[in-house]
């Protein structure tokens, strides 16, 4: 009985350690690996790179992050770069570029400046051993003292390399292939002389500029430290917490040395486990065993106002491990969900995702009902993403920075009410005055910037639903709304709109998606072919509110009642309408309404990608479709995953009532009364096409 109970003693403190967060010790990799930078493989291993401390770039393993093995080495002595026989291979920076791993690697004599370069390595495999195929450059032929410490990055769909060690920090454009600097292009300085081991990271709508500044190499006497400043731009101005520029030599202090670790610096990537939480590796010594080298260290980076941070702003000896197991893939569309996660006025926000059997994939947060990323297969088969938007909830929540409606369920009302004005019951009610003083989507707070309650019913079925109580952007009313988003078998996205009210009240709703079919919307869409089954549209003045008119698209740089590119007339000089509104921002009314009826199985409207084949058909039982090409977009700040849209990027096809019905009664009523049900019905029905004539 006594060896029982001693037995389910212990079988209880095994479970009980078990339930517990488990933990590890500081450091991760209890030899010299400095400068490490790491790469995770498409079975999940994390694959660290480091100095050679060992000969020819030592590489370890680990499935966890915390427990590590040494795996052989990047390069042989057969297969080492001998463009600077005399040299050490320092700081490599590796990464996963197409098929391919990509390792950019510094090589120098030490204390030589100008004997100092950038070269490039490729393999197959994670482990190598790796093609060098020589210097990108030397600071003697490029007139930078110091080129070492590389980090590779890729933004808005073009390659950069990022290097410098105390004589300043560059950045430049890279070829295509990633192999070279861009023909032509200059490097541009982004820090100042204060710091080396450049890595940045792209969060929330900002750039982080990652460093070390100090010595790094004088064991005890170490005084290494890692820094950070941001910026909205990728090549800055970065500046520090105060604001001041880091080209100035400021900065932001974020892990400095403590009783157990000296000189804690040159950070590799940081990485993201399955609950959100973003890790840091980064070399170290041992207090106690300051000769042994350089160790790896980890620690957890959390994200307070905007800026990372370290408990302790110091390295720790034991924390709780990162959660990898399990780790959350990315969406299909380069989403990490975590990225979405927020707490908004009290309201928790999501990603949610729908896929059907034909592979596609839309992504949708429930912060202003906003469809995210839409992934279709081109004439190819290659998956591309045709809508623009925000790849974190930072961004589109930041109304003053970033304010847009990318992908919006727009309500109350979508479109301009003039001079903010309804009157109901002979009383008029003054809204909103948000755009060329008229009420624009509902007011500067509308449905686009509020937290919907999602459900997601099923795999290709999600449910959105927003109460707006009396008074919500001085609406009368209190107003329940649903919007139901649809993915279909057939790759179709059905998005159906219901709401009720307990007074009278103006109800038009949208979605406002920007469509690039092109999926490259670094570049304009101009080439993009619009067709609108429409013979009249409603002209506009120049503060785009609506006339009370109704005019023959015939004849007119309005007529899209065949497939027509719209370069044709997008910045046409000499018609008011696109003259006025810096290409299409306009109400056409469609065919496909007779008799007070939409037929929302006969074809509105369709946009058409030359150069992808991606064909967009829209079928809605709404009486306009207002066509705007993104006449506003500027490429002023990045967007998902870095790129920044110029101007007419893309193509909203935003189903609805004529613009500015409440005022005017020869339109159809857009007035819900309570007891009324409102309904709206928009299908936006992909297809891939070798041309317009032929299918695939």
């Amino acid at each position: 009985m006594k060896k029982l109970n001693s037995l389910c003693a212990s079988l209880l403190v095994t479970l009980a350690a078990s339930a517990q967060t488990a933990t590890y010790t500081n450091p991760v990799i209890n030899r010299s690996a400095p400068d490490p930078t790491v790469v995770r493989a498409d079975d999940g291993t994390f694959y660290l790179y480091s100095t050679e401390d060992v000969r020819n770039l030592p590489i370890y393993s680990s499935k966890n992050l915390v427990n590590w093995t040494f795996v052989g080495t990047a390069f042989t002595d057969a297969s080492r770069p001998q463009w600077l026989p005399e040299g050490g291979i320092w700081a490599p920076c590796i990464n996963r570029v197409g098929s391919q791993y990509v390792l950019y690697y510094s090589k120098s004599v030490w204390g030589g400046e100008w004997d100092a370069g950038i070269g490039v390595a490729t393999s197959q495999s994670p482990t190598g051993p790796f093609t060098d195929h020589g210097n990108m450059f030397i600071s003697k032929g490029i007139g930078i003292q110091n080129c070492i410490d590389p980090f590779y990055i890729e933004d808005g769909g073009r390659k950069y390399l990022f290097w410098g060690s105390f004589h300043g920090i560059y950045g430049c454009e890279l070829s295509d292939d990633g192999m070279s600097l861009k023909a032509g292009a200059k490097p541009q300085q982004v820090a100042g002389s204060f710091m080396e081991g450049t890595y940045i990271k792209r969060r929330g709508g900002y750039y982080y500029l990652f460093g070390s500044a100090g010595t790094c190499c004088d064991g005890e006497r170490s005084t290494y430290r890692v820094t950070v400043g941001r910026s909205r731009s990728l090549f800055g101005p970065y500046v520090d917490r105060q604001g001041r520029p880091l080209l100035n030599n400021n900065f932001e202090v974020m892990l400095h040395r403590n009783q157990r670790v000296i000189g804690p610096g040159h950070n590799a990537e940081l990485v993201t486990d399955a609950e959100g939480s973003d890790w840091l590796l980064y070399h170290g010594f041992s207090a106690d065993s300051a000769d042994e080298g350089r160790k790896v260290w980890l620690d957890r980076v959390d994200w307070v106002d905007g800026w990372p941070h370290i408990m302790g702003s110091s390295p720790s000896a034991v924390a709780a491990a990162p959660v990898v197991e399990g780790m959350k893939n990315l969406t299909l569309s380069g989403l990490d969900p975590a990225h979405f996660e927020s707490n908004i006025e009290g309201r928790q926000t999501h990603l949610y995702t729908m896929r059907n059997s034909k592979g596609m994939e839309v992504c949708i947060t429930n912060f202003g009902a906003r469809i995210v990323s839409i992934m279709v297969p081109d004439r190819k088969g290659v998956m591309r993403d045709v809508v623009l938007g925000y790849d974190n909830i930072a961004q589109y929540a930041d109304r003053i920075n970033f304010g847009s409606d990318f992908g919006a369920a727009i309500g109350r009302y979508a479109n301009r009410i003039n001079k903010g004005q309804i009157t109901v019951d002979g009383k008029t009610i003054q809204l909103p005055q948000n755009n060329y003083g008229h009420c624009l989507h509902g007011g500067p707070t509308g449905w686009q910037y509020q937290v919907y309650d999602g459900r997601q019913l099923n795999d290709s079925t999600l449910q959105m639903t927003i109460f707006s109580p009396d008074g919500d952007n001085n609406f009368p009313g209190a107003v329940t709304a649903t919007v139901t988003y649809t993915l279909t078998h057939d790759n179709a996205i059905d998005i159906r709109y219901e709401a009720t009210t307990t007074k009278k009240t103006v109800i038009n709703m949208t979605n406002h998606s920007y469509f690039n079919l092109n999926g490259d919307p670094s570049h304009d869409g101009e080439n993009q072919m619009l067709y609108i089954n429409a013979d009249r549209y409603t002209p506009a003045d120049t503060t785009y509110m609506t006339t009370g008119e109704e005019l023959s698209v015939a004849g007119t740089p309005m007529d899209f009642r065949r497939f027509t590119p719209l370069s044709r007339d997008i910045n046409n000089q000499q018609f008011d309408m696109t003259r006025n509104a810096g290409g299409f921002d306009h109400n056409w009314c469609l065919n496909t309404w007779q008799k007070g009826k939409g037929n929302d199985k006969k074809l509105a409207a369709a946009l058409y990608s030359p150069a992808t084949g991606i064909r967009l058909d829209v079928y809605t039982d709404e009486p306009g479709i207002q066509i705007y090409t993104g006449n506003f977009l500027d490429a002023s700040f990045a967007a998902k995953h870095g790129y920044r849209y110029p101007r007419h990027a893309s193509v909203c096809l935003e189903t609805q009532h004529y613009p500015d019905s409440p005022n005017k009664p020869q339109w159809l009523s857009p007035w819900l009364e309570p007891g009324q049900k409102y309904t709206s019905h928009c299908r936006f029905q992909f297809s891939a096409w070798k041309d317009l004539k032929k299918k695939k």
